[in-house]
């Protein structure tokens, strides 16, 4: 059976009408492909796992289980066992995916006589009171009332038969709806909004999250893995599907039993943060099949088959759809993955078309520390663990500032960012003159163009209008790779300045190192650099895909060093020393490469070779690339040819050795290796002259740009004499006296 496209007529009406509210709520219409592969999955569960044969249909109530009195004492023996849950119904899809569902179940073996008949006595007799749908906006019931009525039409019934299902009004995040469905659910599907900016707050929906119901520790935390809290500084457990699944889970977990079937986002199969909810996802059920549908348009495709990746939704979010069986028998228990790459015809076409069995055909084996729901490659995991992470070896860190408005305060002249900042105070100027100028584009309808929940434009100009000193507040930082800009710098116009590491990077004898949590999969592990300034997210990567991690050698006068990790032979060597060693291993190809995998999941972790002779061997090289790295790029400006060099608008272009700046400006010749040389996601040489379109350089920006070319020459040939080091040593593992036996389990 298809579905009318009038069912999604309140999801297209809100696009048309209020897409601002449709983003904010995250309503997306669900394919019908998607929720029928997902209900048909569910379905099979129920007859294979449970022995329930008419799956989604099956009456058979709880006194007929076996062990039912072992089970929670708000199952009352006489209801069904199969009870269902849409927590977030929108225009019913997934509702009606289900009734389909079960239509076909009850039509095994009936001629259209005694199907009616049968049909008409299940909808008034059997499915009242254990199909619920709760939606929170009430637009929406009226749209989802109709859209089951017309498929209880199209099955030879009244439209008002729809009134069997329950749909309550209200906020599945929140008690009192489940005070009104009352009996725990053992069937939970849909397709609930994300939303990572969670307008959902409140005290239980927290409390649950940490396996806690009116104060009392009674289910599973998201918290904890293995028995121990995650300790993170930023977790993204506040997103709203996260919170949709914790209540599914804490249905089943009260029903003892039950099926779960959800589309979310895709990004808890393998971010470090959720791996608490893997791991408690792991401990409840005792089936899980994932499937992953991809169409991130922030992330890109990994499949060596196709080119082109979308998403089955209107949204540049990955997605992926979870079926998690929990049963009150020991199972053995399995997890399947699979994954959908390629347009979206191509993916609904796949899903319609093939058995959950066929689509998740891969096994795997999610191990500690982080229980990832993905496959993984090679399995270094114990030799990495055998390492020091990089944030113990050096404990006090930072993310790099984020501003908030780098085209305010940031700048590559000095006198043109001072001149803004004066604009700012200038009380003849008004406001709504400054956001025409500034803020042409809103960020949210909640504030006027350019504010923010925690800055606002007025209060900023007042600010600093009463600074005496604002003339003082411009300093130098590090922007991008080899790009040294000029930030105004002053809480009153920067949103995160960060504490006292980061004011670390103000004294002479600064230095940090700069590292990524987790590097992205479709990327070599080259996301390492060093600063001795202020340093601005995105030096590494400026995708808003999370900061950069500043780990300073110095603060307050103090070396940030954890000694005690140290090899005795280095415990009178001095901090900068320690430093040079770690920034040449990090710029080695053999760790960038082996330790590929679990670079791209956590913090970089540090290995020291068994003697000194191979640590000073390093150091020196390590000592020559911070060298390198911190050094002001210049050369004498009278090297410079007489020209214009104007970088124009799709330019500049690499072209058999020579750098072009507009079509008649050569700029310099570069070999391709140093023209294609990455620090991070960034192609050096061009992104440096790409910030700079339509801009004229001058000579001292010219100079600067051949110090680069230089820089990034010298740069190779160092990591090249860091790899040979290493390879005369006997390799990664011999150098660095890493054990690679796994031990027996």
């Amino acid at each position: 059976m298809s579905i009318s496209s009038n069912a999604y007529r309140y999801e297209l009406e809100l696009a048309r009408l209020s897409p601002r509210q449709r983003r904010a709520r995250g309503v997306f219409y669900t394919p019908w492909e998607v929720a029928t592969a997902v209900v048909r999955e569910i379905d099979r569960r129920l007859k294979v796992d449970f022995n329930l044969p008419l799956g989604l249909a099956d009456s058979t109530p709880w006194r007929m289980w076996p062990g039912y009195r072992q089970l929670s004492q708000e199952i009352r023996p006489s209801r069904p066992i199969v009870r269902i849950l849409e927590p977030s119904a929108g225009s019913g899809i997934f509702i009606v995916a289900a009734l389909n569902q079960i239509y076909g179940n009850l039509s095994q073996g009936e001629t259209p006589t005694t199907l009616n008949r049968k049909w008409q006595s299940f909808v008034e007799e059997d499915l009242p009171g254990r199909f619920h749908g709760v939606e929170l906006l009430p637009d929406a019931i009226p749209a989802a009332r109709d859209t089951i009525g017309q498929f209880f039409e199209a099955t030879g019934l009244a439209a008002d038969a729809s009134q069997a299902i329950t749909l309550h009004c209200g906020n599945a995040l929140e008690p009192k709806i489940h005070a009104e469905i009352g009996s725990p659910a053992t069937v939970i599907l849909g397709n609930p909004p994300y939303a990572a900016a969670s307008t959902n707050t409140s005290q239980w929906i927290r409390q649950l999250l940490r396996g806690k119901v009116d104060g009392q520790q009674h289910y599973r935390n998201y918290f904890e893995a293995d028995g121990q809290p995650l300790n993170e500084r930023k977790l993204w457990l506040h997103d709203d599907y996260v919170k949709f699944l914790r209540v599914s889970q804490w249905h089943l977990e009260r029903a003892g039993l039950g099926v779960i079937g959800l589309v979310t986002n895709h990004g808890f199969f393998d971010n470090v943060t959720f791996r608490g909810l893997r791991f408690q996802l792991l401990d409840c059920f005792d089936r899980i099949a994932v499937l992953d549908l991809n169409g991130n348009s922030k992330k890109r495709g990994t499949s060596s088959r196709l080119a082109r990746d979308e998403s089955v939704f209107d949204i540049g979010q990955g997605v992926a759809l979870s079926v998690l069986t929990k049963s009150p028998e020991v199972l053995p228990k399995t997890v399947r993955y699979g994954e959908l790459w390629g347009g979206r015809d191509r993916k609904l076409k796949q899903l319609a078309a093939k058995s959950w069995d066929e689509l998740t055909p891969q096994h795997l084996t999610p191990a500690p520390p982080h229980y990832f729901l993905v496959p993984r490659g090679l399995d270094v995991s114990h030799e990495y663990q055998q390492g020091i992470s990089v944030t113990e070896l050096i404990p006090q860190s930072t993310s790099t500032i984020v501003t908030a408005r780098d085209a305010i305060v940031i700048d590559t002249d000095r006198g043109r960012l001072l001149a803004r900042i004066a604009e700012f105070r200038d009380s003849t100027i008004d406001s709504g003159v400054l956001r025409a100028k500034y803020f042409p584009r809103p960020r949210s309808g909640k504030y006027p163009p350019g504010d923010t929940r925690g800055w606002q434009l007025g209060q900023a100009r007042e600010a600093l209008r009463k600074d005496p000193a604002w003339q003082d507040r411009i300093t130098e930082c590090s922007y991008r790779p080899f790009d040294r800009r000029w930030i105004y710098w002053s809480p009153d116009m920067i949103d995160w300045p960060r504490g006292k590491a980061m004011q670390a990077m103000q004294n002479p004898d600064a230095l940090a190192l700069v590292v990524r949590r987790q590097m992205p999969p479709d990327r070599p592990c080259n996301f390492f650099f060093v600063t001795d300034a202020l340093t601005v997210d995105g030096i590494l990567r400026s995708d808003n895909r999370g900061n950069e991690t500043l780990l300073p050698m110095i603060i307050d006068g103090q070396e940030n060093l954890q000694r005690e990790l140290l090899p005795n032979y280095l415990q009178e060597t001095c901090v900068r020393q320690i430093f040079a060693y770690l920034y040449a291993l990090f710029h080695a190809a053999e760790y960038r490469t082996y330790f590929a995998e679990s670079l791209r999941v956590d913090y970089p972790r540090v290995f020291f070779p068994p003697t000194q002779t191979t640590f000073a061997k390093l150091a020196q090289c390590g000592e020559s690339l911070l060298t390198i790295h911190l050094r002001r790029p210049q050369l004498p400006e009278q090297q410079i040819a007489a020209a214009t060099y104007s970088v124009a608008a799709g330019y500049p272009k690499w072209q058999e050795g020579d750098v072009w700046v507009n079509r008649q400006t050569r700029l310099t010749k570069v070999d391709s290796a140093a023209w294609l040389y990455h620090i991070g996601s960034h192609q050096v040489l061009r992104k440096w002259l790409k910030d700079r379109k339509h801009a004229t350089l001058s000579a001292e920006e010219v100079s600067n740009y051949l110090g680069i070319v230089a820089a990034i020459g010298e740069t190779q040939s160092v990591m090249q004499k860091v790899d040979e080091t290493i390879k005369k040593l006997g390799g990664l593992h011999r150098a660095l006296g890493i054990e690679t036996a796994i031990p027996a389990s």
